[in-house]
């Protein structure tokens, strides 16, 4: 099963630093910073990242694990964590990776 196929544990545990890394790496652009994982994804325009943010409303929603986003007219900066575990868990990774699967490779 790949990562964007399963689903967020309601008990998520907290990934060692090179647990997080190691997935991380399966990602596209992913990169962990200060226990977040973060990317920036840029559009032509702000229907597009408007669309684009709704989308991963949407994923949050299902998931019950939301992100923290910052829009503007072309960009969404995306940065996932688990509150409660004060750091990234593995429902991190599967956000992450759910995410991309809305973008064109």
């Amino acid at each position: 099963m790949s990562l964007a196929e399963e689903r967020c544990s309601a008990t998520p545990a907290k990934l060692d630093p090179i647990e997080a890394e190691m997935l991380a790496s399966e990602l596209d652009d992913w990169l962990v910073v200060d226990n977040k994982l973060e990317k920036t994804f840029r559009f032509k325009n702000f229907h597009e990242t408007m669309a684009f943010a709704n989308a991963v409303a949407w994923i949050a929603h299902k998931e019950d694990h939301h992100p923290d986003m910052e829009l503007t007219f072309s960009r969404c900066r995306l940065s996932w964590s688990t509150r409660s575990v004060n750091g990234l868990s593995r429902n991190d990774i599967l956000c992450a990776a759910k995410v991309d699967q809305l973008t064109p490779k």
